[in-house]
């Protein structure tokens, strides 16, 4: 039978060098590839107006938007306004600020940092997510550093944007740790890595694509989102492939 498709968005870092050149191009190639959202890194120097004009002609939903923490603290509402004309209501922190020291206090301290950030972002209609890399499957005493972030922050206002390769670079099992987050990660990056622990194209390496998108059921994901650093072919080749495969094994 088949399962349960969730909708599969690009992260645009993927594309970032040629985004530099001609972001509406991406944004075109996106939709042409068949990606139904975009997640953002940037906005390619083009307005709210622009943004959403082009979104529209395309066919991509805007799904979310990654922004440096130093951003959300001091130009929150800039960053809000923005994404709300574009309909999008979802901010999410794509690692800790410049300068971070990684110890147990401070990721604490930190989780406290985005619960604030998180609750101004609640007030105005948002919701704020952390995503993780490899780092935060650090161990401090007995403990993963992303469970101290998440077990210091308030959930109501901070959810988990879980990297399933990174957690998978980290030594984590990521469908283990997916199910374990259940409920609290409505967004997902889908990330592959080769058994040499090198990043490949989504398919291609040691993630269990078909436990992941039978758990993201039950995890109540809403969007997968493919994000490739990492290439071994060109980046549009590799987010091509990665989406084939990705629909591939959702069609199984």
């Amino acid at each position: 039978m088949k399962r349960i498709e969730h909708p599969v968005a690009l992260q645009l870092y993927s594309l970032r060098d040629a985004a530099k050149e001609n972001f509406v191009g991406v944004l075109e190639l996106t939709a042409q590839l068949g990606y139904e959202g975009v997640e953002f890194a940037g906005y390619g120097g083009l307005s709210s107006d622009e943004m959403k004009d082009h979104l529209h002609r395309v066919g991509l939903q805007a799904v979310s938007s990654h922004v440096p923490f130093e951003r959300l603290e001091n130009h929150l509402d800039e960053e809000i306004a923005y994404n709300r004309q574009l309909g999008n209501d979802t901010l999410v922190c794509p690692a800790p600020p410049q300068g971070f020291v990684r110890n147990a206090e401070n990721w604490r301290h930190f989780a406290r940092e985005l619960t604030a950030i998180g609750k101004r972002a609640a007030d105005q209609g948002f919701r704020l997510g952390y995503h993780n890399h490899s780092w935060e499957f650090e161990v401090f005493g007995d403990s993963y550093a992303l469970d101290l972030l998440f077990e210091a922050a308030d959930l109501r206002y901070l959810f988990a944007q879980l990297d399933l390769g990174w957690i998978l670079h980290g030594g984590e099992d990521p469908v283990r740790y997916l199910g374990k987050m259940a409920g609290h990660c409505p967004l997902v990056h889908v990330k592959d890595f080769d058994q040499s622990n090198k990043q490949t194209d989504v398919g291609c390496g040691v993630l269990d694509l078909e436990n992941v998108l039978v758990t993201a059921i039950d995890a109540k994901v809403e969007w997968l989102i493919i994000e490739t650093e990492e290439y071994k072919v060109s980046p549009s080749d590799s987010v091509r492939a990665g989406l084939a495969n990705l629909k591939k094994a959702q069609n199984k």
